[in-house]
């Protein structure tokens, strides 16, 4: 898994470079932001896409502080940080930066971009997904995101080409989870940090070379030896996402003795538990999959009680001994809903911790992290 894993990182790492050859012969580029946004159809459409998740250094949200207020969470700030400092090779070359807006954060991030002059398109992504108007919308400004594309591109997109690359998605979204499913032995023969990682290589690498080495690596896994400790504390690490290169937290965990089987995590990650249906509207069954059915459901409020649900189910499936609410810092509405999972969890005896970022990984910060997150480690043995 190793040799596939090191294949997948340096195809990834390439990915802008290919992303400036292909600009540079004629193609369209999108940078992109979120489920919400329909990478399929990009693809449908021959455009070459990448999607904006990358987190973990601190140096990006600082970037955005002579634009914008320092209260905006750092997974959201760095997409701006990253093109402030020049750290992002794709923003520039762009012809569009689609971001989904459903949430202020990200609203403001869009803003410093319209400011700079960026070629900024937003989709709207109303938060009561439980009522028809709002359905009704998120499923026009689609359509209106489909028509932005066919003109970009100067042709209508083939509803058959979208339906073929629903198919290639879910295919990911299978393999993905018959690796996932590995997770639920008492031994998981693969960790956390390489799971978020392959996750991540799936949304920068190809259709068909994500799922050549998915099947390859789920060959390697099923009948493997345990990745971590015998009897090692199991671990549900829940919150906004675990971005690209955002690592540090997982692997203290890991080291620690920790083992981290089952996320619950919005963003920068492949949806894998939802396949879109590949009959119908096109419109229709991406909406269905990604906004009307989706359990879990993202940040909205009118879904906290169902997310709670969807997490008690994860607990038993798992077997989990404790929760680590990994939360980025500023970010309000995680706050709100972590007050109410906080006092739910109670309920069922769960050991909950709240951990909250800013991608503060200096030095002077590492040791007393460590020293949390190894004692959070500990007491989860203590208690089993």
């Amino acid at each position: 898994m190793k040799e596939i894993l090191e294949k997948l990182d340096k195809l990834s790492t390439n990915r802008p470079l290919e992303l400036i050859k292909e600009k540079a012969a004629g193609k369209k580029v999108i940078e992109y932001f979120g489920d919400f946004v329909p990478e399929q159809w990009m693809t449908a459409a021959g455009v070459e896409d990448f999607l904006i998740m990358r987190g973990g250094d601190p140096q990006p949200p600082e970037a955005t502080l002579d634009y914008m207020l320092r209260f905006m969470n750092p997974l959201a700030a760095s997409m701006v940080g990253n093109y402030l400092l020049g750290l992002d090779a794709v923003m520039p070359i762009a012809d569009k930066i689609v971001i989904q807006q459903h949430d202020s954060h990200y609203g403001r991030m869009c803003e410093v971009l319209e400011y700079k002059g960026l070629p900024v398109y937003k989709v709207g992504v109303p938060a009561d997904y439980t009522v028809d108007i709002s359905r009704a919308y998120y499923r026009e400004e689609l359509g209106d995101f489909r028509k932005m594309l066919e003109e970009l591109v100067g042709h209508p997109i083939d509803d058959e080409a979208i339906r073929a690359a629903y198919a290639k998605t879910n295919e990911i979204n299978a393999w993905l989870r018959k690796i996932n499913e590995l997770r639920k032995k008492d031994n998981p023969p693969i960790t956390f940090s390489d799971f978020i990682r392959l996750n991540h290589y799936t949304l920068r690498v190809d259709y068909d070379t994500s799922i050549e080495a998915l099947k390859q690596i789920y060959a390697e896994l099923d009948n493997a030896p345990g990745a971590h400790a015998e009897g090692a504390p199991r671990i549900l690490i829940m919150g906004r996402g675990v971005a690209q290169g955002d690592y540090v937290v997982p692997s203290i965990i890991e080291n620690a003795g920790g083992s981290i089987v089952c996320e619950f995590l919005d963003e920068a990650i492949r949806p894998f538990h939802n396949d879109i249906s590949t009959e119908g509207d096109v419109v229709d069954a991406y909406a269905k999959a990604l906004y009307d059915d989706k359990v879990p459901q993202c940040i909205f409020q009118p879904a906290w009680e169902t997310r709670f649900e969807h997490l008690k189910k994860l607990i038993e499936e798992y077997r989990i001994d404790a929760v680590l609410w990994y939360q980025l810092a500023f970010d309000e509405i995680y706050d709100m809903e972590y007050t109410c999972v906080a006092k739910w969890i109670k309920e069922i005896n769960v050991p909950i911790m709240k951990l909250e970022s800013s991608y503060e990984y200096s030095r002077e910060a590492m040791a007393p992290l460590t020293t949390r997150l190894e004692s959070f480690v500990e007491s989860i043995k203590e208690a089993k």
